[in-house]
């Protein structure tokens, strides 16, 4: 299995991160190859750095030369005319032209979105792709869907963003028959704006485990297992999440502080927050699957460190061993065949 790596990817620290995440990964799986897309000289580098600790995987590694860099600042709409031979640009040639298996990411999502939509053919029967997320819940992680691909939708593309995370869910996080919600501000079926009430209607009558509205609080408490929401609105969950869990550990250490015996007690608990420090720390979770398209696009956060990078690498890979975009592509092919 050949899996494309951005090396110019993140916020900072590029290539270093994404050589160092792709080394990791090689080391537990030996069913993978890593192709680096980015500028030649300094991979090598990056790679000479580690080699006497991966000697053996690095013959598991190959680079494709791409000195144009997508900055965080620059706008999708331009990137696709001036910066083809850009990493993203040539990774996903590579993907498109099936030289690889999947493309992983922490660069410019909104860059990957256009260049994807562009190089790499949509599933029949879906609009729109979605990045899809997972957030950890007090008992297992759920997914959440869209989460910044699409800032306005139609209900109809809603109804879509459902079918292709409870599939997700199911495939990957093992959940059999995922509750699926819409995220709203109520959980009656009168509660949300124009957009989710029609919804409403569509989930209802579909095939999928619908169990109705949630609301942003109940996220958290596992509630359900699939929440669907545009792409503005889980954007705004998910940065918030985020936020949320970084504030949260800095609260525990200023707690601590105030009360100097406390540390006497941090043998005793120290476990109970490295366990919490896990749940939530998004590098764990590694990247967010763009769904909907033919090939297997996993974009990552930008400030993601080698860790996040392997754990990328490794939702590529179960994605491509359960076939996850033929498996959306036959049951949305199902769907159209019952209805017609």
């Amino acid at each position: 299995m050949k899996i494309v790596v951005d090396a110019l990817g993140g916020d900072k620290n590029f290539p270093a991160i994404n050589v160092e995440g792709a080394l990791l990964a090689l080391k537990d799986y030996s069913d993978v190859e890593v192709i680096l897309v980015g500028p030649k000289e300094e991979i090598e580098k990056e790679i000479f750095k580690n080699k006497k600790f991966f000697k053996e995987i690095t013959k598991r590694i190959s680079i494709i030369n791409a000195t144009e860099c997508v900055t965080m600042e620059d706008q999708p709409s331009k990137i696709i005319r001036t910066k083809e031979n850009s990493s993203i640009g040539v990774g996903l040639k590579l993907l498109r032209d099936g030289l690889a298996d999947a493309f992983v990411s922490s660069g410019n999502s909104g860059a990957i979105l256009a260049f994807s939509i562009t190089y790499i053919k949509k599933i029949p029967h879906i609009d729109r792709p979605a990045i899809a997320t997972v957030l950890p819940t007090i008992n297992k992680p759920c997914v959440v869907i869209d989460v910044g691909a699409n800032v306005d939708c139609k209900p109809k593309q809603l109804l879509e963003f459902g079918y292709m995370g409870s599939i997700y869910c199911r495939k990957i996080l093992n959940i059999e028959n995922p509750r699926v919600a819409l995220l709203s501000i109520g959980t009656e079926e009168s509660k949300g704006n124009l957009q989710v009430l029609e919804a409403y209607q569509l989930f209802k009558s579909s095939k999928l485990n619908f169990i109705g509205n949630i609301e942003g609080r109940d996220i958290p408490f596992g509630v359900a297992d699939v929440v669907v929401s545009d792409g503005f609105v889980g954007n705004v969950v998910l940065k918030l999440g985020e936020g949320i869990a970084e504030v949260l550990l800095e609260l525990i250490k200023y707690s601590l502080k105030k009360h100097p015996f406390s540390w006497f007690a941090l043998p005793f608990v120290w476990n109970a927050i490295r366990d919490l420090r896990k749940k939530i720390d998004f590098t764990e979770y590694g990247g967010a699957p763009l769904l909907g398209l033919e090939k297997v696009c996993v974009i990552c956060h930008g400030r993601s460190n080698a860790k996040a990078i392997k754990n990328a690498i490794k939702v590529a890979k179960q994605m491509v061993e359960e076939r996850i975009s033929f498996v959306i592509s036959e049951f949305m092919d199902n769907i159209i065949n019952e209805k017609s």
